[in-house]
C-alpha cells in the first residue's frame, strides 16, 4: 500500500471498513491535538494539567499500535506517522523544557540527529533495521519527560540528560553494529 492511498483511506470514509483502518492513526493523531495545550499547561505551571495530559498522550502511544495489530492494519505510513508523531511530541516538549532552563540546546540537537539517523539509515536499507537499544529510545525520552514533569529539580535534570546522552551512545553502537553485521552477510543495502 503506498503512501497516497493510505493517506486517502485515513481522509474518506464512505464504506466502515475505511473508519476502521483509520482508528489507529486517527490515535496517533490525539497525541498532536494535546501537544498545544500541554505546552500551555506547562508554560503555566499548570501541574495537574500537565499531569493529565501527558498521561493521556502516553496512553495514547501505548495503545495506536496494538490497536493496529488487533485490527490487522498496520501500515508502513502508520509506523512512520506514529514516529513522526512521536518525534514532533518529544521535541517539542524538551524544547519548551530549554526555553524554561531545564536542559541544553545541545540536547535537543542530539535528538534531531538520532531521528535523521533512523530515517537515513531505514531509506538505504531494504528493511527496517533492528535496533534492540533504538526500539526503547522514544520509551526512554518519553520517561524523561515524565521525570521532569513528577520532579522539577537539578538532580531529575542531570538524571535525565545523562541518560539520554547514554542510551543515545548505546542506540548508536548498536544500530550501526546490526547494520555491519548485517551487511557482511551481503544484499542489505538498498542502491535503488
Amino acid at each position: 500500500m503506498d503512501f497516497d492511498s493510505t493517506n486517502k483511506k485515513i481522509l474518506n470514509f464512505h464504506h466502515p471498513t475505511d473508519f476502521i483502518q483509520s482508528i489507529p492513526s486517527l490515535i496517533t493523531s490525539l497525541r498532536l491535538a494535546i501537544l498545544p495545550h500541554l505546552v500551555f499547561a506547562i508554560n503555566h505551571g499548570f501541574t495537574l494539567v500537565s499531569y493529565s495530559l501527558f498521561l493521556f498522550a502516553m496512553s495514547t502511544d501505548l495503545i495506536d499500535g496494538k490497536i493496529a495489530r488487533k485490527l490487522g492494519v498496520t501500515s508502513k505510513f502508520g509506523s512512520y506517522f506514529d514516529s513522526t508523531v512521536d518525534f514532533m511530541f518529544i521535541i517539542l516538549l524538551f524544547g519548551v523544557f530549554a526555553n524554561l532552563g531545564l536542559y541544553s540546546n545541545w540536547l535537543l540537537a542530539i535528538m534531531v540527529l538520532m531521528y535523521l539517523q533512523f530515517i537515513i539509515t531505514n531509506i538505504f536499507v531494504k528493511k527496517t533495521t533492528f535496533d534492540p537499544i533504538g526500539k526503547y529510545y522514544g520509551s526512554i525520552l518519553y520517561a524523561g519527560i515524565g521525570l521532569t514533569l513528577l520532579f522539577p529539580e537539578q538532580l531529575t535534570y542531570t538524571i535525565v540528560t545523562f541518560g539520554i546522552i547514554n542510551s543515545t551512545l548505546a542506540s548508536i553502537i548498536s544500530r550501526y553494529y546490526f547494520l555491519f553485521s548485517k551487511k557482511q552477510e551481503g544484499n542489505l543495502f538498498n542502491y535503488d
